[in-house]
């Protein structure tokens, strides 16, 4: 089950400036290795699917499932939730 509050922690880091724009790479899809998401900050889990993107060929982001998606359709005009 997709966890919101990853993908939301997400889309906070990248409105602050904390991970590039989504880029057209095509991520390669491993299973993780205990390393941390590049979006949320927790540990990728082997028991979870890791998206690994190299961005312009220099940066290697790791990412949850549900993380990649949020970098991907992050849309700036979208107002962050409430808190």
């Amino acid at each position: 089950m997709p966890d919101l509050g990853r993908a939301l922690k997400t889309e906070d880091k990248v409105r602050r400036g904390g991970l590039p724009a989504m880029t057209a790479d095509v991520p390669k899809i491993t299973v993780g290795e205990g390393r941390s998401c590049d979006g949320c900050a927790e540990t990728i889990q082997s028991t979870e699917q890791s998206y690994e993107v190299v961005v312009r060929g220099v940066l290697l982001l790791r990412f949850h499932h549900e993380c990649y998606y949020a970098w991907v359709h992050f849309d700036p005009r979208r107002r962050p939730p409430a808190r």
